[in-house]
């Protein structure tokens, strides 16, 4: 990729609000996806493994990031999806289940549609999820215990 190109990215994704971040990885989530079902169709082995570990990778994110205390029973509820999610993504890899995988397109899609939605009905009321109290997401930047040293590397891999 041109250095430039991933500078920008790298600029874009590091300014952008929470609530796009969000949706970027939803969108990342949703493409990935897709590259993994075509891998079935052209019976590609890599290229099914390569887009659904990036899926997978996504949902960990997602998993890491929710206040379980402050979200309650809604984020108990998603953390569940993700969860199930996740266990029809390691059954679409490791047994070549494009039905497994086909269940995590439509929840996937689903709930990129709905955060959206609920995205624009908010801003649209005036508010931001930035200055609004209820918003703890926090970001693996903030994460002492992933000190692993190539997260630089790979911030918005997931995104591009």
């Amino acid at each position: 990729m041109n250095p430039y190109l991933k500078q920008y990215r790298q600029t874009q994704i590091e300014t952008a609000p929470k609530e796009e971040i969000l949706l970027m990885l939803y969108d990342g989530a949703v493409r990935f996806l897709h590259q993994a079902k075509e891998g079935f169709a052209e019976k590609n082995i890599e290229k099914q493994h390569n887009n659904i570990t990036k899926v997978q990778n996504i949902i960990t994110e997602f998993e890491s990031t929710l206040d379980m205390e402050a979200g309650g029973e809604f984020a108990k509820n998603l953390f569940n999806l993700y969860e199930f999610m996740s266990a029809q993504l390691l059954i679409a890899n490791v047994k070549k289940d494009e039905r497994a995988l086909d269940t995590v397109i439509k929840h996937m899609t689903s709930l990129r549609d709905t955060w959206r939605e609920a995205i624009k009905n908010f801003k649209t009321s005036g508010q931001s999820l930035s200055s609004n109290e209820i918003d703890k997401y926090q970001s693996s930047e903030d994460c002492s215990e992933d000190d692993d040293g190539d997260d630089d590397e790979t911030i918005g891999e997931y995104i591009v």
